[in-house]
């Protein structure tokens, strides 16, 4: 029996939840493949390696499609010629083209309902706030946990999760894991979330094939898949009840 379940923390991913980066992260993908192969992958590629898992880490992701491709390349000229693409001399790269997937309006309303909300991401911080700022979010999320506060524990590894609890708790914000929901757009995200005890909202970015995803990320452990974050501001009063209809297969 699925209990009655008060959500005070909501823990967002910001790739494929919050951004599109179908042309940003993905294209700066494909474009340092190209530097180093000179071929062309297909998007479909790369989101293979993400379903597969353990590809939360876009560097990580972008050095094995090129190592698999045969060549070999240090990892540190992987990620230089990622960020010239992706962040650009001066922030003008191609995350300055990011769209935003959920309202502000959306973000202030799930806001209200809950006690805490905050971001939980791959990114580095620097980015990742750059991206808060552009969008006028940043007071709407006042905890962020970006790459550096990882210790090299990536999802779907729980840690960065359970440290984002950890900083809650050392401000006084004691929430626990029950009342913790945590959307992301990857299997990593769905197992992260599990591991870590919380509740795992799954979401479709536009970009990719909504039927296989949504069956994906149900597969891999979502209670709950969404294919607009801004959904979520109409749920997360019953959650319990919404979870209970996903999971009986409604």
């Amino acid at each position: 029996m699925l209990l009655n379940v008060t959500i005070h923390a909501a823990l967002f991913d910001m790739d494929g939840v919050l951004v599109d980066v179908s042309r940003s992260y993905r294209r700066a993908i494909e474009e340092t493949i190209f530097h180093f192969t000179g071929r062309k992958v297909p998007s479909s590629l790369v989101q293979r390696y993400k379903n597969v898992g353990g590809f939360n880490d876009d560097w990580k992701l972008t050095h094995a499609v090129i190592t698999d491709s045969g060549m070999e390349v240090p990892f540190h000229r992987v990620v230089e010629e990622f960020q010239k693409r992706y962040r650009g001399e001066n922030w003008d790269g191609f995350i300055d083209e990011e769209p935003a997937l959920m309202d502000t309006e959306s973000i202030k309303k799930v806001g209200e309902k809950t006690r805490i909300m905050g971001i939980v991401t791959g990114r580095p911080e620097a980015e990742a706030r750059w991206t808060l700022k552009k969008f006028g979010w940043k007071k709407h999320f006042p905890l962020v946990v970006a790459r550096e506060k990882q210790e090299g524990r990536g999802k779907p590894d729980p840690f960065p999760l359970q440290h984002a609890l950890t900083i809650l708790d050392a401000a006084g914000m004691t929430v626990t894991p029950e009342q913790t929901l945590y959307v992301g757009d990857t299997v990593d995200d769905m197992e992260s979330a599990r591991s870590a005890g919380m509740w795992a909202v799954g979401m479709v970015p536009p970009y990719v094939n909504q039927q296989k995803h949504t069956k994906l990320l149900r597969d891999r452990g979502a209670h709950l898949v969404l294919d607009d974050p801004n959904e979520l501001v109409k749920i997360i009063d019953s959650f319990s009840s919404h979870v209970a209809v996903a999971q009986n297969g409604e």
